[in-house]
């Protein structure tokens, strides 16, 4: 489905590692109780953590904002609003959630650790973060990644592909 456009396969890349980063985080928030703080002075415990702030909550930023600007548009006029309607509704609720732990993980790494409250906090947020996010995923996976095949021709999937691979950091 996504390997018949190129901005389809670069979507498809993007979900991969966004999944992949997920996996780690909810992994290790597995590892953690909501009541046992992690020690933010272990770099691995610090990296997985990081990667909210550093890596999965800017490129969020991004592919939310090029689908929203460039994508979803042409799909709406293609017939597709009910689509763009719902997916747009999850990144207004997603995209919030990502930056504020974002907030938290930069504020906690600055102070050297969480406080009970916000580690508590965090790690509930996270988990629905985790959940929310993948299953976002699955329905462009799903959805979106064959409406794009269905209503996106050559020179438009060129275009969108050229502008992606400006804004991606990949």
């Amino acid at each position: 489905m996504h390997g018949s456009t190129t901005i389809g396969a670069l979507l498809h890349e993007e979900h991969l590692h966004t999944i992949a980063t997920l996996q780690r985080l909810e992994e290790f928030l597995g590892s953690q109780t909501s009541r046992k703080l992690p020690d933010l002075g272990r770099p691995e415990v610090k990296a997985v953590l990081e990667s909210l702030s550093k890596e999965l909550a800017p490129e969020v930023e991004i592919h939310y904002g090029f689908e929203e600007g460039h994508l979803f548009p042409l799909l709406a006029n293609a017939g597709q609003a009910g689509m763009v309607h719902l997916l747009t509704s999850e990144h207004r609720a997603l995209l919030p959630l990502a930056k504020g732990l974002a907030a938290m993980v930069e504020a906690a790494v600055a102070a050297g650790q969480f406080t009970a409250g916000d580690w508590s906090d965090f790690h509930g947020q996270a988990m629905d973060l985790c959940e929310g996010e993948v299953f976002h995923i699955q329905k462009e996976e799903m959805g979106l990644l064959a409406a794009i095949s269905a209503f996106v021709d050559a020179a438009e999937d060129e275009r969108l592909a050229a502008i992606y691979g400006k804004l991606s950091p990949r």
